[in-house]
């Protein structure tokens, strides 16, 4: 199983606590997981918090020759995490992690009708897909 974690940038403490680490975990512990996550502010950078403690199977896409972030690998098992850049965009990177998942947490804090945000993008690629979505229920 290969879950994306993905979101906004400007989400809340509280709100990734309710609709994301609920869910991490549950998975936290299955060495059958691999975490995919991205590099930016915001979901991607506290879903690195939460696991590199507890998860050695994290992939890390970024765009560039390095990521914006990475956690600390002092007695962590970030040392152990794939770190894969090189892609030219969002888009790009985006992509790549999008055919390599198999299933996906997200939630959109951001798009109204004048404007789609990346994450929904994301997420409606990902259900087009056929990539399952998991939820806190």
């Amino acid at each position: 199983m290969n879950i994306y974690i993905f979101g906004n940038g400007n989400i809340s403490f509280t709100d990734f606590k309710k609709h994301y680490e609920s869910v991490i975990n549950k998975y936290i512990d299955d060495k059958n997981v691999n975490f995919l996550l991205c590099d930016f502010r915001g979901v991607d950078v506290l879903a690195m918090e939460v696991l590199k403690c507890n998860a050695a199977n994290v992939s890390v896409y970024h765009i560039g020759e390095n990521p914006r972030y990475i956690a600390d690998k002092f007695r962590t098992k970030v040392s152990s995490w794939k770190v894969i850049g090189g892609f030219e965009n969002d888009e790009q990177r985006d992509s790549e992690v999008v055919k390599n998942c198999t299933h996906f947490i997200a939630i959109d804090f951001n798009s109204d009708s004048n404007r789609k945000s990346g994450t929904q993008k994301n997420i409606e690629l990902c259900e087009k897909l056929g990539k399952i979505r998991l939820t806190e229920e």
